[in-house]
């Protein structure tokens, strides 16, 4: 079972409890970053997609649900491990769901809007990230195309039957984000 390192008050949902801290695995390879809030629609998705995975992901997965993401979240991430961002994005068809490889996101503008960024742009978020840590970061972002992000509002039609593709694809990308983790050599040296 992966483990919830952290819940900030904002975040609420079925099985995440705001404020919930639980120590971090020792031998986290992946640490998977939920960006949202259910009280927005749409972009509580990636909290809603998460919930049900926690029972059933491995114990070298560290979950943490964040309102939005931040370069101290990136900066958190202990050396050797990889990253899988999950978000809602403006930009794609309504309950589309795209994985990007954090390469293909440094340097790079781009039409989709994550809705977790606000001060600094997804790409520059992880390209300034890799810099502080010196290496390259191994991950992946997950998103899901949303519409409906007014407060109150529920998960638009188009999101919510796709939660089943966004779940699997979260799965999916976290075993390629530690598989790239295993072959980095920050991790060879961490084992």
């Amino acid at each position: 079972m992966g483990t919830l390192l952290a819940t900030r008050p904002s975040i609420r949902g079925p099985d995440v409890e705001p404020g919930a801290f639980i120590r971090p695995h020792p031998t986290t390879r992946v640490e998977l970053l939920a960006c949202g809030a259910v009280d927005r629609g749409d972009d509580g998705a990636p909290i809603v997609a998460m919930a049900p995975l926690m029972r059933g992901i491995a114990d070298d997965v560290a979950i943490r649900a964040i309102e939005r993401l931040d370069i101290d979240d990136l900066l958190a991430v202990p050396p050797g491990a990889g990253v899988v961002v999950i978000d809602t994005v403006e930009g794609i068809d309504p309950g589309w769901v795209i994985q990007i490889p954090f390469a293909g996101l440094v340097g790079r503008g781009s039409e989709m809007v994550l809705r977790s960024s606000r001060a600094l742009a997804v790409p520059g978020t992880i390209g300034l990230a890799s810099m502080i840590h010196g290496r390259p970061m191994a991950g992946i972002v997950v998103v899901i195309g949303g519409i409906n992000f007014g407060f109150g509002d529920a998960l638009s039609w188009p999101v919510v039957a796709s939660l089943g593709t966004y779940r699997l694809s979260i799965l999916d990308a976290i075993e390629r984000v530690r598989h790239q983790a295993a072959l980095s050599p920050r991790a060879a040296g961490s084992r």
